[in-house]
């Protein structure tokens, strides 16, 4: 399972190599989304209590953090939806450009508007439990959170290559989730590994500077790591969509996409056997 999951991986960068102009999406989902963060922050710390470390009696910061969240999903889910267009269109051959992918974001903006409406609503939800459950709150809101993740991998493909609405979205997304659970699951946390190992590597530079104690060093040091860093979450946010786009379009339409193989490919719907106390 771990080397098909890899050599998924090594097949979503061949796409993104081939067509670099997908990058374009988490970059300006990224510049947009900081943009969004520093208009908020200011009154979110003056009017919700952050300010005085008061924050679970003031019904402002959960509105506050809906409005958050619900602006910052749906910028992140618009140019995934367009990231993952444009990703549909390289592996059937065509050459799109983010114009395409914008477009195709646009003609769908109201569902992409709706699901980051649920999304925000599960994240307040979320964040409730986490914060009045104690250390419960914390366990079960992780879990929930990590399980909400994960079958709503599918989502935007679903909502714009299938035309559900986002409910039924979310359950398509699900369906297809459960197909592929195993390389799914192994794949992204080898994803998520891989650049973790790469973002530390980004923290030896800033070290090394603090040893030499001069300040522009030190300066210059942070600024090149939040450039890595940057790039980092650039690209695998880009190959995280590319293997979404794959995955849905084998388990619906059947056909392998290229450059993926058939054994690569068809390996992540192999059904998993059960294993019960009279097996053999």
């Amino acid at each position: 399972m771990w080397s098909n999951s890899m050599e998924l991986l090594k097949a979503s960068w061949a796409v993104l190599r081939k067509e670099k102009s997908l990058v374009i999406f988490p970059i300006v989902s990224g510049i947009l989304s900081i943009v969004l963060i520093a208009a908020l922050i200011v009154p979110v710390y003056f009017l919700t209590g952050i300010k005085d470390g008061n924050v679970r009696n003031n019904p402002l910061f959960y509105v506050f953090f809906f409005i958050f969240y619900f602006v910052t999903s749906f910028v992140v889910f618009f140019f995934n939806t367009g990231l993952i267009a444009c990703t549909q269109e390289v592996m059937r051959g065509g050459d799109p450009d983010f114009s395409y992918g914008f477009n195709i974001a646009m003609q769908n903006v109201g569902k992409i508007a709706g699901w980051a409406l649920v999304n925000a609503t599960v994240g307040v939800i979320l964040r409730i439990i986490r914060e009045r459950l104690g250390i419960f709150g914390v366990i079960i809101a992780g879990l929930a959170g990590l399980a909400w993740n994960l079958i709503t991998f599918f989502v935007i493909p679903v909502l714009i290559f299938q035309g559900y609405g986002v409910i039924d979205a979310v359950k398509e997304s699900a369906k297809i989730f459960r197909r592929t659970w195993g390389e799914n699951v192994v794949a992204r946390f080898s994803l998520g590994l891989i650049f973790l190992l790469l973002g530390i590597v980004g923290v030896v530079p800033i070290a090394l500077a603090f040893l030499t104690g001069s300040g522009p060093v030190i300066i210059g040091a942070i600024g090149i790591a939040l450039a890595y860093w940057a790039v980092l979450a650039v690209v695998s946010t880009s190959l995280t969509g590319i293997l979404s786009t794959a995955l849905y379009d084998y388990a619906v339409t059947g056909q392998v996409p290229a450059p993926y193989d058939a054994q690569m490919i068809a390996a992540a719907f192999r059904p998993k056997q059960r294993r019960g106390m009279f097996s053999r």
